[in-house]
């Protein structure tokens, strides 16, 4: 039996400059009961936020390992506890995959992964020995349906959100049920938020100028006129977020968007289709003893 958060929960949130966090930390302070912590790497980002009790501003850099620390100490000092973690920085980079410099790929993955893995390490022990026996407390990660599915043109940023996928379903299921500990990644498509403008892009390698190429495809798209309206509204996405996450019932993957649970219920087929059209030639290293011998596995999912 889960417990949900408390009333007056308090949200701890990554990445509230601009986009879903932002629209996400507007409407909890809008709701008039929850607590949050909004944060940004400049505190000026921030100001789009009114003062109130039930507001902490702080300055947040999810690279430095000495930030988180003296963000989530700042948080518990003013509230005394953490319901909900929302690992909701970073951004996306657009590529060759050859051509992207290793500053890049390092840079990204700091920030989409290690920040996200590095918030989640210092908040479980806040949920589990701050909170009070059994509140526990929900980690959201934002991922993407690229986080499901790998596109072409954004292969590290692909890596980093697969990472931090593999990185919450194993730590999901090491936690005990009395902690009420929960985990939902979130998976939207398209938004309309300025994700798409604060992309950033590496050099292309002259392999790939065609313009029928995969990446040039779908930059393309990305880039027609009009197509971002077609894209889900970020306000009625983190509605769904706050619905969610404040019932008893959270899904360990929501994905959000006609596009992202179009995409990935086609990529789940066709993986199933595959894995039969193979199973004899899987099956044929080994007997069936192997199996049996790993099946209390598939208790834990």
């Amino acid at each position: 039996m889960t417990n949900s958060i408390p009333e007056n929960a308090v949200w701890l949130i990554t990445g509230c400059s601009s986009g879903l966090g932002q629209n996400l930390t507007e409407l909890l302070h809008q709701s008039n009961k929850y607590r949050v912590v909004a944060t940004a790497r400049r505190l000026s980002a921030l100001s789009y936020l009114p003062d109130s009790p039930n507001v902490l501003k702080l300055e947040l850099d999810v690279t430095s390992q000495s930030s988180i620390d003296a963000a989530i100490a700042a948080a518990v000092e003013k509230f005394g506890r953490i319901d909900v973690l929302v690992n909701n920085a970073g951004y996306g980079l657009t590529g060759d995959a050859e051509s992207t410099s290793d500053a890049e790929v390092r840079a990204i993955m700091d920030t989409n992964f290690w920040g996200a893995v590095s918030m989640t390490k210092k908040v479980l022990p806040i949920f589990r020995d701050v909170n009070p026996g059994g509140d526990g407390g929900v980690v959201v990660m934002v991922s993407s349906v690229g986080g499901f599915i790998g596109f072409p043109g954004s292969a590290y940023y692909h890596a980093s959100k697969f990472a931090m996928e593999g990185f919450t379903e194993s730590v999901a299921k090491e936690m005990f049920p009395e902690w009420n500990i929960r985990f939902m990644i979130l998976e939207p498509g398209g938004v309309r938020t300025n994700y798409v403008s604060g992309m950033r892009y590496s050099e292309r390698h002259p392999a790939y100028t065609d313009p029928n190429g995969p990446t040039n495809q779908l930059l393309s798209y990305i880039q027609t006129p009009g197509i971002q309206d077609t894209w889900s509204d970020p306000v009625l996405v983190v509605k769904v977020v706050v619905k969610v996450v404040a019932s008893d019932d959270i899904p360990f993957r929501l994905p959000m968007g006609s596009d992202a649970w179009g995409l990935m219920k086609a990529e789940v087929q066709g993986f199933d289709k595959e894995l039969e059209k193979w199973k004899s030639v899987s099956e044929s290293s080994s007997g069936r003893e192997q199996m049996e011998s790993v099946e209390f596995l598939k208790s834990k999912n």
